[in-house]
């Protein structure tokens, strides 16, 4: 397997003014061609992993807060490119990407969200993900496998659960939520298809 010199930047700041802060974890482990990878740490007991092997992959991780958790996996030829942000306190973030050129954007902010992303495409394919998560206790899933497929998720509230399956190519899914403790309609795609949802709580109340 090919290994070159490859860029790596981690930085880990400790929360101001916190003598005893716990120290951050990060873990890279690189067998590669040309990636990179760039992990930001502000605050205690956040733990950051990167995997890349044999792959042209760029990372971007920030993690802001106490006790967040994120997971990057990169693997095969293609460019793919993650991005994650993490701000808040015990949040959780898994991203796997393989083959093609893959782009994934995932942001959480808020408290005990979870999240994951699984991009797997073939040579000269490419499909793009983007999760948002602002709240608490949100839980968000998303699996793209093929060529041209596009998703974003977006929770803003509470409890809320939500996933997107896509399969085959050229799938298009917008999933908003905006509440709390709403339930996942669970969005399954098998090529060429196109979906919209904004989900919101019901406008009723008890006694009503």
């Amino acid at each position: 397997m090919f290994r070159s010199a490859v860029l790596l930047t981690l930085i880990s700041l400790a929360s101001a003014g916190a003598a005893s802060a716990t120290v951050p974890v990060i873990t890279a482990d690189q067998i590669v061609r040309h990636a990179s990878a760039d992990i930001t740490q502000s605050g205690k007991s956040n733990t950051a992993t990167v995997d890349q092997v044999d792959t042209d992959g760029n990372v971007i991780l920030t993690q802001s807060g106490d006790g967040n958790t994120a997971s990057v996996k990169q693997s095969g030829s293609g460019y793919n490119t993650a991005t994650v942000g993490q701000t808040g306190a015990d949040n959780y973030a898994s991203l796997i990407q393989s083959g093609g050129t893959n782009t994934a954007i995932l942001t959480q902010d808020g408290i005990g969200n979870q999240s994951s992303i699984q991009q797997t495409a073939g040579a000269n394919q490419s499909n793009l993900a983007v999760v948002t998560q602002a709240g608490i206790g949100n839980l968000a899933s998303l699996t793209q496998t093929g060529n041209n497929n596009q998703a974003y998720q977006t929770q803003l509230g509470s409890g809320d659960n939500q996933s997107i399956s896509q399969s085959g190519n050229s799938n298009f899914a917008v999933y908003t939520q905006i509440g709390n403790n709403l339930p996942d309609l669970a969005i399954k795609q098998t090529g060429g298809m196109s979906a919209t949802i904004v989900q919101t709580a019901s406008p009723f109340t008890k006694g009503h």
